[in-house]
């Protein structure tokens, strides 16, 4: 395999990836921000704490979540994970040309995501490809959002531990 057709497989796998875990975290937002929503909206029928604050919270939680449209963002991100998802099994199939031609067509819909997805990405990519020497170190951001979006676990440090717990 030429060095040009493994780089653009690997951008098929990264892209994919952070379609996936861009879909995970707006589904996730978007659910945690409905449930705080009829969580504090129903807190006001009991007497519990302060109506003002209650008011305020959800007015926050709502105008976060419109403002930030969480739902169709995974809508977004799932669809094009979806569209990878057919290139990645067809990619063995095509030749180089129409792999190049493909992966252009269908990165225009990308999903914008955060760099702590796209290095989550990077390093599940890495894994799907059986080449975790080349996975990066996570930032804090990182390593605090991967659990929550199912990047998990994807250090490079983790991969190196469980290979020299089984040497002499």
């Amino acid at each position: 395999m030429s060095p040009e057709r493994n780089t653009k497989e690997f951008t098929v796998y990264n892209s994919f990836n952070v379609e996936k875990l861009t879909e995970t975290l707006n589904a996730r937002a978007d659910r945690l921000c409905t449930f705080l929503l009829i969580l504090l909206g129903s807190a006001v029928f009991g007497d519990l704490a302060n109506t003002f604050l209650l008011g305020f919270a959800v007015a926050s939680i709502a105008a976060i979540q419109f403002v930030c449209r969480f739902g169709e963002a995974a809508g977004g991100a799932k669809a094009q994970k979806q569209r990878y998802a057919a290139l990645l099994g067809r990619m063995g199939d095509m030749p180089d040309e129409s792999l190049i031609e493909q992966i252009e067509r269908v990165h225009e819909q990308d999903s914008r995501s955060l760099s702590a997805v796209e290095l989550i990405a990077f390093n599940k990519a890495c894994l799907m490809r059986g080449q975790p020497e080349h996975m990066k170190a996570l930032t804090f951001s990182a390593r605090l959002l991967a659990p929550l979006i199912g990047g998990h676990p994807c250090e490079p440090a983790a991969t190196s531990k469980q290979g020299h717990g089984t040497s002499p």
